[in-house]
């Protein structure tokens, strides 16, 4: 008996101690009706609770908290509230009508507001195809598929993003790695997870398609990589762009200074700190032999003109964005990313925020 006791206490202490996450909200309109809570893997969907609404349409479902980022949905009758779900992730609150659940607000979820405003952008795409208007369609479409690439750029290893390039529409995905200018995106997303969760079984699936597509992309041309290495003997492939004044700037005009190429833009989410961090690096090595080399990819060029009136160091402008040839041959898949030139004229490597300066601060002596 006292064994029993002592296992079961075991148990409870240990479910007692296994992370969940809340989902609460109102589900208005729907009194009498059951909702389905449901947990959509990879390969199939589970159901995992249900709740029968009342006259307020409160609902409270918990579920343990995933380690990687993962998908639900609620569901009702044949309408779905997709969210996601992570390891930080503990309450999230949805409030909705019966009515139309494509109208749901969802609190305590980044990616499942940005998977929201996905959602509701593919059904009115679907919506101006069912009636038949191509010219609405094809503006839509690209509409749609600028705010995927957006989410991506934002935050590659985010659910969104995962979302953002596995959407589809009749069976056929809005942005394929097959295509050579959606490849970028899906690289991204799949370094990223790869980077962040090597084991899990959705990053797997991603690094899988991803070299599937780069190797049939390379029967007919070079990749990038391959690019980068044939221009070797150079140092470096050069980038023309305009800046500010519309004037053409050459990375080549550069060579006898270390230059810290920077591509990014001034429409991401860290785009203040990452500008801080530039003025900073700017400010105490500039004297010393350092330029820097901005490439931003904003599609905004209003936005670009207006946050580059009083930097310092060079900024030209991609307005092929994220399109750009130049992120292509330089294989950038998130942004920021940087790269350094020493005085010579040669790409020694690819940094980041937390080891650019120590290479700076050496290459600069």
């Amino acid at each position: 008996m006292r064994k029993f006791l002592l296992f079961a206490i075991v148990i409870a202490l240990f479910a007692a101690c296994t992370p969940k996450s809340n989902i609460n909200g109102t589900i208005t309109d729907a009194e009498g009706k059951t909702i389905y809570l449901e947990h959509t893997r990879l390969t199939a969907t589970t159901l995992l609770d249900s709740a029968k609404l009342d006259a307020k349409g409160v609902f409270k479902f918990a579920v343990e908290t995933p380690q990687y980022p993962d998908f639900y949905r609620i569901r009702l009758n044949n309408q779905f509230i997709v969210f996601a779900l992570d390891s930080i992730t503990k309450d999230i609150n949805i409030v909705a009508s019966a009515n139309d659940l494509n109208q749901a607000t969802i609190e305590g979820s980044e990616a499942s507001v940005e998977i929201q405003r996905l959602r509701n952008s593919n059904f009115e795409l679907q919506h101006a195809a069912i009636e038949g208007d191509t010219a609405k369609v094809a503006q839509m479409l690209i509409a749609h598929k600028r705010l995927g690439q957006e989410i991506v750029l934002a935050n590659p290893r985010s659910a969104a993003a995962y979302y953002a390039i596995n959407q589809t529409i009749s069976g056929n995905y809005y942005m394929s790695p097959y295509e050579k200018g959606d490849l970028p995106f899906w690289n991204a997303v799949a370094t990223a997870w790869d980077l962040h969760y090597p084991e899990y079984e959705r990053s797997k699936e991603l690094k899988q398609s991803v070299l599937l597509a780069i190797g049939q992309h390379r029967n007919s041309e070079l990749s990038a990589q391959e690019l980068v290495e044939n221009v070797k003997e150079e140092g470096f492939i050069d980038i023309v762009l305009p800046n500010r004044l519309g004037e053409e700037t050459k990375l080549s005009s550069y060579v006898g200074n270390v230059v810290l190429i920077d591509f990014s833009a001034y429409a991401m989410e860290q785009a203040t700190a990452h500008t801080i961090f530039l003025r900073e690096l700017y400010a105490t090595y500039h004297e010393l032999g350092l330029e820097i080399f901005q490439v931003s990819l904003d599609a905004d060029k209003l936005l670009w003109l207006e946050q580059t009136r009083n930097i310092p160091w060079i900024c030209v402008r991609d307005e092929a964005s994220v399109q750009s040839v130049v992120l292509s041959t330089y294989n950038v898949c998130e942004l920021p990313t940087f790269f350094l030139m020493d005085k010579e004229g040669n790409i020694i490597g690819r940094y980041n925020h937390e080891n650019v300066e120590k290479e700076i601060n050496r290459l600069t002596k």
